[in-house]
């Protein structure tokens, strides 16, 4: 089990980096990139009657396999599943990743295909702001769901791994 343990710790290792790296992206994104953006774009629908594509978003919100980077949360769950603390913590981190992805997907992504693919898909300039709008509640309300699973990570990153598997932390 020794092989066991040292797996868990490096992927748990793995999965408080990435969560981190996407931590610091957010917050940089939500802190600099959206404002800017905003500004940019209130201007644009101020002075032209002719819209252009919003911005490239080729891999702006991250290429098609993000999800994958999930999965070292994933493996540790799986490899520390015989300690009841990780286990509990790890279940709450990899559900709040879940719902997260599933929230991008179906409400985050449509928004951004008529904002920024689209440029507004021959929308109003009040429509547009108004979609603006709910685009950032929804990335803050996003944000909320994986912060709360980040904290579960870095608990279960707190606790001593177990040297063994024991009946009682079943």
């Amino acid at each position: 089990m020794i092989t066991r343990k040292k797996l868990f710790n490096f992927f748990l290792w793995w999965a408080v980096f990435g969560f981190s790296i996407w931590l610091g992206g957010t917050i940089f994104s939500m802190s600099v990139v959206v404002p800017m953006w905003v500004k940019h774009l209130h201007n644009q629908l101020k002075n032209s009657s002719k819209r252009q594509v919003l911005i490239n978003t080729s891999l702006i919100f991250g290429p098609p396999w993000m999800a994958i980077r999930n999965l070292p949360v994933l493996i540790a769950l799986v490899l520390g599943w015989y300690s009841k603390q990780h286990r509990q913590y790890l279940l709450i981190t990899f559900i709040s990743l879940i719902i997260g992805i599933i929230y991008t997907i179906t409400y985050v992504y449509p928004i951004n295909d008529i904002l920024m693919i689209k440029a507004g898909a021959n929308k109003s300039a009040e429509e547009i702001i108004t979609m603006v709008d709910k685009w950032i509640f929804a990335d803050r309300l996003r944000f909320a769901v994986m912060l709360v699973g980040y904290f579960f990570l870095l608990k279960a990153f707190r606790i001593t791994i177990p040297d063994k598997e024991n009946k009682s932390t079943l």
